[in-house]
């Protein structure tokens, strides 16, 4: 019987045909004890780190569903929130240092909410600017907020181990909404706090 999980990821079939990259594509000798299992580990670890590729809008409204009251006017954010995602173009690592802040608009969440949804979107392949205005799209879609914005450095594997080859760059993209755009001073604001925190 096939295993699948919830979000539709077959690793019967990733397995199955991992075997046959390492067999008739890289000439693997599978029957190597260090390559025996390799197929299934591929398996499970690709269910694992692509879990969010079937995410649904009820899996965003339950991270979201539960707002506090508060009459808090000044910023939220979280830094140094890290995650591991894949790029689209090579399936090479990417590492991730997400940095997200909101402005509640009489309601806020619970702190772990924004980690959550980071992690979520993290676990599929994407663009690093798609993954970047996602993250401040769910937050004004979700969260009752005068405006949300997020910065995100990327240390991209596809970069540093294959083509040009270089190990030190990083990538940083950000994207803003609310008054983080119709107010400079705020996003100079978040941006301060990121450095200075």
């Amino acid at each position: 019987m096939e295993e699948k999980n919830n979000k539709g990821i077959d690793v019967n079939v990733i397995e199955k045909h991992f075997r046959e990259i390492l067999d008739k594509g890289l000439k693997v000798d599978l029957k190597d004890p260090n390559f025996l299992e390799t197929p299934k580990r591929v398996a499970k670890a690709y269910k694992e780190i692509f879990a969010g590729l079937g995410h649904t809008k009820k899996d965003i409204k339950n991270i979201f569903k539960a707002c506090f009251p508060t009459n808090y006017k000044g910023m939220v954010f979280e830094k140094n929130i890290t995650v591991f995602s894949m790029c689209p173009h090579h399936f090479l690592p990417v590492k991730y240092d997400v940095s997200v802040g909101y402005i509640p608009d009489g309601c806020g969440i619970g702190l772990s909410k924004l980690v959550r949804i980071v992690e979520l979107l993290a676990k599929r392949p994407a663009l690093q600017e798609t993954f970047t205005q996602e993250i401040v799209e769910l937050m004004e879609k979700y969260i009752h907020t005068k405006g949300a914005i997020c910065m995100v450095k990327g240390e991209h594997y596809c970069m540093r181990m294959r083509g040009v080859k270089q190990k030190d760059v990083t990538t940083t993209t950000s994207a803003a909404n609310g008054v983080f755009l119709t107010k400079p001073e705020m996003e100079l604001k978040f941006y301060e706090s990121m450095r200075n925190s």
